[in-house]
């Protein structure tokens, strides 16, 4: 338990999220805490989901630092609004990284496989879904259970009651619906992690996987895949302690 008050907590989580804002800015002029919320807010998402926050942050700083009765703070937060400040400016200053916890041995194919490979790697653990690599590490697209199924039911008059003999280029060829993919590097934070999914949402568009890189580049090795099915438990992580 911190020997620490409710104020002392508070303005201490408040002074390391006010040092960020300053870090970021990089003003050579005073620039107020308000002024600070609105810039970082218009530049990063990260700061625009906790923009209500942080200005009521803001609110209860200056009663705690300007509001006193003989020498009194008569403004201490509860500790419900402690424990949000400190959960935020965890997520701000030193969030949570897609390493190591969302690495994992990531399997994939080549697009010059055939379909009873990938079906071979896919049904024994229940995958929906693996990304597409050429010879060279290039990626190629994701190929999934219900894109192989689209290009069965398509070419069904060719198919004589076997899997038939075509590589998952074939398939990927006639993906109409080109299943969005993204890239991201190892060290992204979980807070970037669902803002790269509601960005494509908010674009009309559904991304359907964050594959992991260690530099964010589509030709390296993948080192974790990310799917909207993990983002509930990653919602859970960002949004403990909220009010």
């Amino acid at each position: 338990m911190s020997d620490k008050s409710n104020s002392e907590r508070f303005l201490i989580a408040f002074s390391a999220i006010e040092g960020e804002m300053n870090r970021r800015i990089k003003s050579d002029r005073y620039i107020s805490y308000s002024e600070l919320v609105r810039r970082m807010s218009n530049i990063d998402r990260n700061y625009h989901r906790f923009q209500r926050y942080l200005e009521e942050f803001g609110d209860l700083r200056n009663a705690i630092v300007h509001e006193r009765i003989d020498g009194e703070v008569i403004a201490e937060p509860h500790l419900k609004l402690v424990q949000s400040i400190e959960h935020i400016a965890e997520l701000l200053t030193q969030p949570e990284r897609v390493s190591p916890n969302y690495l994992m041995k990531v399997e994939y194919c080549l697009d010059s496989d055939s379909l009873k490979t990938v079906l071979h790697k896919l049904l024994p653990k229940h995958y929906s879904k693996l990304p597409v690599y050429d010879s060279k590490m290039h990626f190629k697209g994701l190929i999934t259970t219900d894109l192989i199924y689209e290009y069965l039911v398509k070419n069904i008059k060719n198919i004589q009651g076997e899997i038939p003999d075509i590589s998952v280029k074939d398939i990927l060829e006639q993906d109409e619906k080109k299943r969005l993919v993204e890239f991201i590097p190892a060290h992204s934070s979980l807070l970037s992690v669902v803002s790269q999914f509601e960005r494509s949402l908010a674009l009309g568009k559904r991304l359907n996987a964050l594959i992991v890189t260690q530099d964010g580049a589509s030709n390296q090795k993948p080192l974790g895949i990310i799917s909207i099915s993990d983002l509930p438990k990653i919602y859970d992580k960002i949004n403990k302690d909220l009010r």
